[in-house]
């Protein structure tokens, strides 16, 4: 199973590309450290709780990519996923 990482969707770069860490080691959502590299696997997710209650996990699988849109330069790696593949997650 390839690691899980929080992200902010907000975020995004491109329509299919959302920024990822500004270093090569990032802490996966059990808080495992995970050596980012080009072409590494990956899931994202964000969760978010609304003031109506609602609870919502968005999900996306990719791969790592080296941030090379020329824009926010603090980041080094992002995470290219497919936008057929995006999804929302019920319940976990």
């Amino acid at each position: 199973m390839p690691p899980r990482f929080s992200v902010d969707f907000n975020e995004l770069l491109e329509c299919d590309l959302v920024m990822l860490s500004q270093t090569d080691l990032r802490e996966d959502i059990n808080g495992s450290s995970v050596l980012l590299v080009e072409g590494l696997p990956v899931e994202v997710q964000e969760e978010n709780l609304y003031d109506d209650g609602t609870y919502e996990v968005l999900f996306a699988r990719g791969v790592v990519e080296a941030n090379s849109t020329g824009t926010w330069s603090h980041v080094k790696w992002c995470c290219r996923f497919d936008t057929d593949d995006f999804s929302e997650i019920a319940d976990q």
